[in-house]
């Protein structure tokens, strides 16, 4: 897929702010655990690049680690984006044991939906910026069991705690992807 930009995933740069004690709801179940903030930049832009983002992660090592933008540059495309989040889950699965995994679900350029859910078969598709990650993408069933229809959904590693990691594979499932109005 041609992109008008050249998107670098190691051009965005988180700088931890603090960590506090926290409460949040989650799919309308209550959560608690701790907040991380960071102020992070694009460097892929020259200008209107500052985000603030938050992380969060829960009590309990089974569940989800949420990460989400707080504030967003002034432009329009990205105004959705503090209503949204990727979320991770730990992998069971003795080959990925010990590492995070997110689904790999993008931003829907065309304001349909809130998401599109990309299949393994639709790797082909994908656009430029995730081609330093093809060694740690799998498919979800290789990561985790799972009883519904998700098992040939595309996931992404990532190392336990690694939080820079979380918020660059936010820009390019989302960020980017509506920068460029990517549809799969």
């Amino acid at each position: 897929m041609r992109t008008r930009k050249r998107y670098k995933l190691d051009r965005v740069t988180a700088v931890p702010l603090e960590n506090r004690p926290a409460s949040w709801t989650f799919a309308g179940t209550a959560m608690r655990g701790t907040e991380a903030s960071y102020v992070v930049t694009d460097g892929n832009y020259a200008s209107g690049n500052r985000w603030e983002f938050i992380v969060r992660i829960p009590d309990d090592s089974r569940a989800r680690v949420e990460v989400r933008p707080k504030v967003v540059p002034p432009k329009k495309v990205w105004d959705e984006l503090t209503d949204r989040s990727l979320t991770f889950m730990p992998a069971t699965k003795p080959a990925a044991r010990g590492k995070w995994y997110c689904q790999v679900a993008f931003a829907d350029a065309t304001g349909e939906k809130s998401k599109s859910v990309v299949s393994n078969d639709d790797r082909k598709a994908l656009p430029h910026w995730f081609a330093p990650l093809a060694r740690r993408m799998r498919r979800k069933e290789a990561v985790r069991p799972t009883r519904g229809t998700d098992g040939n959904a595309l996931v992404i590693l990532v190392k336990a705690g690694d939080h820079q990691d979380m918020i660059r594979l936010f820009f390019a499932t989302k960020v980017w992807v509506l920068a460029e109005g990517v549809v799969i």
